[in-house]
């Protein structure tokens, strides 16, 4: 019937202008019908300004059934919503994906293309959106089939895809018949609807699209063919001859305009003239910015910059994002205070909100801006989502530990018999406490015996208490709801026949276990607190779930069963299914991006992340049909038929999708970008802020994330906010030893007197005297944690001299990590000493001779030892798993070399093993040494106690030599400065030790002497190339291996520099290198070797020992509790592998957290240092 244009930049109000008109054309008719349709994302907004407008002046309320806004789709309702057609149900995103699966598997024989891909969900998602696009570009099957054949025979790609697409194109349409509407067919359906319809008494009038899809364009034509239609398009130039420039600003517009043009004029339809708005909506700043921007793009004569005002114009860079949001929501307090504004003037909008997500709440919170989100939410991420994929996951990953936690811990399956959540908490922690001690999972969840739970080293004595025992059963609580749901619902399923059975299973499963009575519950307590939208998501993600199983029914129901597939699918549609939003009707400010249609009803815009990375934005095209693909297509349809622009012309319409975003305010624009991302990469500002900048003449404002005290801008921002500001201020000030400034003494004042945020500021502002430093206990402290004897092991005491403040965690408050099911070094280390222990022991009571022994006999002695030792409680963790399994088969292979190298050294060697894991100072132990005692000031004392892994002895013209042995299982050698700084005080306390209960070792003999002290690492070494020279070759070639691999087992540690012993000591050597000693022995002369020492120095090495045990002792007592961690010279240091970092919150940056720096001294030095402390200390 007619046709009608409005036109004009995007600073006139092209809303105003179709009111205008629509107010004219209402009162020219009283039965007329108008509808005012606007793109779907502001429909509401639109509809609300609408009755506004239409109020007569004075009145404060409007009715009118005569006028309804719409979206496209809203229309098809109106229109058909009593048609058969509209009854059919309408079918997810979720159920598209179902259906185009089911398509690519029965149709997997024709496809080699897409073939392969079918159990790739990503894929299936794209091709139902390659579908979509081609029915939205109105572009048949067989239209298709055509094209492909008119392809040249060097595109074969392209032409096997549209051949593929085609298969799936023409089995969907016969698939969806009756059965289902998709909403993108809605529109074609209402196009032919409507053609069939008198409308001349309607009226349409469309705003707010740039461009249609060519199934809307379809619409529109027939909208214009049956009733009279005003279009308001955004552009300043049309020209109905021939298509606009592809470069041109306006484009989109402009190619509407034409299309639209030419369509009415074949079909003899009026055209009216166009008629410019010339309203203007916008401030004279931003006209000015409209004019630069559309000149400077359409490469037109760019006008002089007019004078503006610049606080309409603003460019900020922060800090970073947090420092960048932080601004914004400061200035839109500051803007709202001044009265002028209110929070629903504020628009805030970037390319891309993904980066701000995280920071928008607790920002906006902090300033108390109330804010509204337009961006769609994903379902994804709710709990019953994950409670979906852990029940598919423990399925297929057989009860693995963190699938069942996964969950459990989503609180939609609790038993029915707990009364509170708290409860089964508290009851699922302790469980997953024991699960990773113990190791459980997999058949450990079904097995019949009940779960026992064990204090830490209760195992051994057997002891159960009560408190055992209830924990116990609180644990298989939970054990038995698994053992008894699970199973049983894993059957049904492997035994469902059909898509039909399985989704009858799950949903059972889901009613008998009350899931959907906890949503509602959760439901229920979100609109308790005043959480509208969270109260809205359980319910919602229960529908979409029930929407998703009836699809999958109607669709893959008589199909076989495939669990594989059923969950992938849901997954999928999970994905891409999003909650419904409530639109913002509140004053709160909108957070939305720049691609999404806005009403033009804000005053202030603010473009936030306005850097070069999204400022043009960078766009690639992710389609199946590439932009090649598309091009050769484009060129083949005819004029009503397209498909989405290619990325390239998609990156041409940047500049007139951000010229929208900047005129979507009426009054101003502050663009805002951060400096760096926080990790040290740097930001550039946009390439169009910057044009915008330097044509306006702006000067560009910093915000620093630090507050600067001595500002003069005013001081704005919520009470939390100033209160985080303050704090700011006061470190500054005490860093440069300042005054706070008086603006700053106002604010504390006030925040001290306002009681909301009086507690807070004084328990805040604390942290401003706060040194990171452990005070001393007091004695009360001291005698309470440790009473007036400290009993304890020798390396408790070097914990101590590595940081006294960690000694105090771990054995005063016994702070200890949660055991977690794992060989640790110290397992190892005491699955080794054992072992060692039993094979001396054993060919002792045998009375066999060791160095007589061969290599089967060896490794017959040390199987039967192993069998045992594998049978222990503590050691079961290596029957745990294929990984345990190989770790075993080292510990054996290390334990065989070690025994055959016992053997092969005590074939040259007069030193003999004595005794083995001897134990001193041991309260109430029948045999063993005396321990150590040290008398300290005020009737206090240390004894202490230990067990030393192996005494050996040698008897030389009537005179004993004892020596001791350590096993290690990490290379150690015996250093002289950690003796001297009380890290290494191991070995001469158990030489002193040995040496004053001699008589209880070698009860015969007088005096006895010391051979020595040495370490012995325990591993199964492996020679490099580099290793071996030509002893060694000779060794080789001959297959001695034992020989070849003796020195890689030297005793390591202090031996006593007495010829004769060290003759004894290696009888075999006569020049050269010992390989079972660190010295060696020159043609002539002495033997030489760092780790002689003489008697004297020996006896002064102990003395000084002595003196460092009572040291710290004395410290203990005197509640010493520095967090003083050592840093050795090679810059390893005392925290590196403490469990404790978390507590100690140690800083070098801080001047109170210091290390405590060892010097790096030689033996001689140490020795030396000694010396002198003790005629020091005689004088």
């Amino acid at each position: 019937m007619s046709l009608k244009f409005i036109i004009g930049t995007a600073s006139y109000d092209h809303h105003q202008t179709l009111v205008k008109q629509l107010q004219t054309d209402l009162r020219a008719t009283n039965t007329d019908r108008f509808f005012y349709l606007v793109p779907n994302h502001i429909k509401f907004e639109s509809e609300v300004a609408l009755l506004n407008d239409l109020k007569t002046p004075g009145s404060e309320y409007v009715a009118t059934s005569r006028v309804q806004v719409f979206s496209l789709s809203r229309l098809a309702w109106y229109f058909m919503k009593n048609t058969p057609y509209y009854q059919i149900p309408r079918i997810s995103t979720a159920g598209l994906n179902i259906l185009v699966y089911r398509l690519l598997q029965e149709h997997a024989e024709e496809l080699s293309l897409f073939g392969g891909e079918v159990n790739q969900t990503g894929f299936v998602a794209q091709l139902t959106s390659q579908l979509l696009e081609l029915k939205v570009g109105c572009i048949t099957p067989d239209e298709l089939t055509e094209i492909a054949a008119q392809l040249a025979p060097e595109e074969v790609e392209l032409t096997t895809k549209l051949r593929e697409i085609t298969i799936i194109a023409t089995a969907f349409e016969a698939a969806m018949q009756k059965q289902f509407i998709e909403n993108t067919t809605l529109i074609d359906a209402l196009t032919d609807y409507l053609k069939k319809q008198d409308l001349h008494d309607c009226h349409f009038y469309i705003e707010g699209f740039a461009q249609f899809t060519a199934q809307e364009q379809a619409l529109v034509a027939v909208l214009m063919q049956q009733a009279s239609l005003t279009v308001a398009l955004i552009t300043d130039y049309v020209n109905y001859q021939q298509p606009p420039e592809k470069l041109s600003f306006f484009y989109q517009a402009e190619r509407t305009y034409y299309q639209l043009y030419q369509q009415a004029k074949q079909n003899h339809i009026p055209i009216m003239t166009d008629q410019i708005a010339t309203n203007q909506r916008v401030s004279p700043t931003l006209l000015a910015l409209d004019r630069y921007w559309v000149a400077s793009e359409n490469h037109g004569q760019i006008p002089t910059a007019p004078e503006i005002d610049s606080t309409q114009l603003q460019v900020i860079g922060a800090e970073n994002r947090y420092t960048e949001l932080r601004y914004v929501a400061r200035e839109i307090r500051r803007l709202v205070q001044t009265g002028h504004y209110r929070y629903r003037d504020f628009l805030i909008m970037t390319r891309h909100l993904a980066p701000y997500e995280t920071m928008i709440a607790p920002i906006f919170t902090e300033y108390e801006v109330p804010y509204f989100c337009d961006l769609p939410e994903t379902m994804a991420a709710h709990p019953f989502v994950a409670m979906l994929a852990a029940l598919f996951d423990v399925k297929e990953h057989y009860y693995r530990y963190e699938d069942v936690m996964a969950l459990l811990k989503t609180e939609l399956l609790i038993p029915g018999d707990y009364q509170s959540v708290a409860e089964f908490r508290a009851d699922l922690d302790l469980c997953e406490n024991l699960i990773l001690k113990s190791g459980y999972e997999g058949y450990d969840w079904l097995s019949a015996a009940d779960w026992q739970y064990y204090r830490f080293g209760s195992f051994q004595d057997g002891v159960r208490t009560t408190e055992d025992e209830v924990l116990t059963e609180r644990i298989n609580r939970i054990r038995h709801y698994v053992q008894s749901v699970l199973p049983p619902f894993y059957k049904r399923l492997d035994s469902a026949k059909t898509g039909r059975d399985a989704a009858k299973v799950l949903y059972q499963f889901l009613i008998e276990q009350g899931v959907d009575r906890q949503l509602l519950n959760w439901r229920d307590q979100a609109l308790a607190a005043n959480q509208i939208a969270l109260a809205g998501q359980p319910e919602q993600t229960w529908q979409t779930f029930m929407t998703m199983l009836d699809e999958y029914v109607t669709l893959l129901g008589d199909q076989p069963f495939e669990l594989k597939g059923f969950w992938d699918l849901l997954a999928a549609g999970f994905n891409t299914a999003q909650y419904a939003q409530i639109p913002s009707t509140l004053d709160q400010v909108v957070l939305s991006e720049s691609g999404m249609v806005q009403t033009k009803r804000r005053k202030i815009t603010f473009m936030i992340g306005a850097t070069d990375q999204v400022m043009p934005d960078q766009i690639e095209t992710s389609a199946l049909l590439s932009d090649h693909d598309r091009q050769l297509l484009t060129d083949r349809f005819n004029s009503e038929q397209f498909l989405t622009d290619p990325s390239a012309s998609q990156m041409s319409f940047e500049p007139y999708l951000n010229y929208l975003a900047f005129l979507s305010g009426t009054e101003g624009l502050y663009f805002t970008y951060p400096l760096n991302n926080g990790e040290g990469a740097n930001y550039t500002v946009s390439p169009y802020v910057d044009r915008i900048k330097n044509y306006f003449h702006l000067t560009e404002q910093r915000v620093l994330a630090e507050v600067i005290p001595t500002s003069t801008a005013p001081i704005t921002g919520s009470w939390r906010s100033l209160l985080s500001d303050l704090i700011q201020v006061a470190r500054q000030a005490q860093a440069t030893q300042t005054l706070i400034p008086d603006q700053w003494q106002t604010v504390y004042r006030l925040l001290q007197q306002f009681p909301v945020s009086h507690y807070l500021t004084n328990q805040l502002l604390q942290s401003l005297a706060y040194h990171n430093q452990p005070v001393a206990l007091t004695s009360d402290i001291v005698t309470g944690l440790y009473g007036n004897e400290i009993h304890t092991s020798i390396s408790k005491l070097e914990e101590f001299y590595q940081n006294q403040y960690a000694y105090f965690l771990k054995y005063g408050l016994k702070l200890n990590e949660r055991p977690i099911f794992e060989l640790t070094p110290a397992n190892t280390g005491d699955f080794y000493h054992q072992v060692l222990d039993q094979f001396i022991k054993m060919i002792q009571a045998q009375r066999l001779v060791l160095p007589d022994l061969d290599n089967q006999q060896i490794d017959a002695l040390t199987d039967e030892i192993l069998q045992k030792a594998y049978e222990q409680p503590e050691f079961k963790i290596l029957n745990k798993s294929a990984r345990m399994g190989y770790i075993r088969q080292q510990l054996s292979q290390t334990i065989k070399r070690v025994s055959r190298t016992l053997r092969d050294q005590s074939q040259r060697t007069n030193l003999k093993p004595l005794a083995t894991e001897v134990l001193f100072g041991q309260v109430g132990a029948q045999q063993g040494l005396a321990g150590l005692e040290f008398e300290l000031p005020n009737q206090r004392r240390v004894k202490v106690r230990g067990k030393i892994d192996r005494i050996d002895q040698l008897t030389l013209n009537d005179q004993a030599y004892l020596g001791i042995v350590d096993y290690k299982s990490s290379q150690h050698s015996f250093s002289f400065r950690d003796a001297y700084y009380g890290l290494a005080l191991q070995m001469l306390t158990y030489l002193e030790t040995v040496l004053q209960d001699q008589a209880a070792i070698l009860p015969a003999q007088s005096k006895v002497k010391p051979a020595g002290a040495f370490y012995l690492h325990l591993q199964n070494p492996t020679m490099s190339l580099k290793q071996l020279n030509k002893q060694k070759l000779a060794q080789l070639q001959k297959g001695e291996l034992d020989q070849l691999l003796l020195d890689q087992f030297k005793y390591d540690g202090l031996i006593l520099n007495d010829e004769t012993l060290l003759e004894n000591l290696d009888t075999a050597l006569e020049s050269g290198y010992s390989p079972l000693f660190n010295f060696n022995r020159p043609k002539s002369g002495a033997f030489k070797s760092k780790q002689l020492v003489t008697l004297d120095e020996l006896q002064q090495l102990i003395a000084h020992n002595d003196q460092l045990i009572k040291a710290a002792g004395e410290a203990i007592f005197a509640g010493e509790n520095a967090l003083n961690p050592i840093m050795r010279p090679d810059r390893t240091n005392a925290l590196t592998m403490s469990p404790y970092k978390s507590i100690f919150q140690f800083d070098a940056m801080l001047p109170e957290n210091n290390y405590r720096q060892l010097s790096a001294l030689d033996n001689q030095a140490v020795l030396a240092k000694i010396m002198n402390s003790e005629e020091e200390r005689h004088e």
